[in-house]
């Protein structure tokens, strides 16, 4: 089983970018386990939230999530693709690979935001951030939005 990490934002067009990109491949939904992760920062704590640096697995009230995450849960499960949600509270570079880690993810599929020409040449912070620590494959898709 080829698993993928989908860390999500708040951003729907970039969820959904991201989301296209994974349930577009061969092999889905019978090879292929993606593993939803939302990150909050640091500052945004509620009495739900695990202790930062913890991963949180398999969150049970979606709910408490931004509308992002149900999209990306209802999304691949309807296409038959083993799904999984985690929440992490921290920097959000960090918590994604210790996730990537932990999980054992084969692969992180990022999402970025639309850029001018001259800024297509540095990604956003966290994307980067991902991209110059991870020793996984990254995968960087771009959505049209403002």
């Amino acid at each position: 089983m080829y698993t993928v990490l989908l860390p999500v934002d708040e951003t729907e067009p970039r969820v959904q970018a991201q989301l296209d990109a994974i349930l577009s491949r061969p092999g889905v939904p019978d090879e292929i386990a993606v593993h939803v992760l939302y990150v909050r920062k640091e500052l945004e704590f509620a009495d739900t939230d695990v202790q930062i640096g913890e991963i949180k697995f398999d969150y049970e009230d979606v709910d408490q999530l931004p509308e992002t995450v149900s999209t990306a849960l209802e999304s691949c499960r309807d296409a038959g693709v083993e799904t999984h949600v985690h929440s992490a509270t921290g920097s959000p570079p960090p918590a994604i690979l210790d996730v990537a880690e932990q999980v054992g993810v084969d692969e992180l599929v990022l999402g970025s935001r639309k850029q001018s020409p001259v800024g297509k040449v540095i990604f956003g912070s966290v994307t980067q951030a991902v991209i110059l620590d991870s020793d996984r494959p990254v995968t960087v898709v771009s959505a049209a939005e403002n």
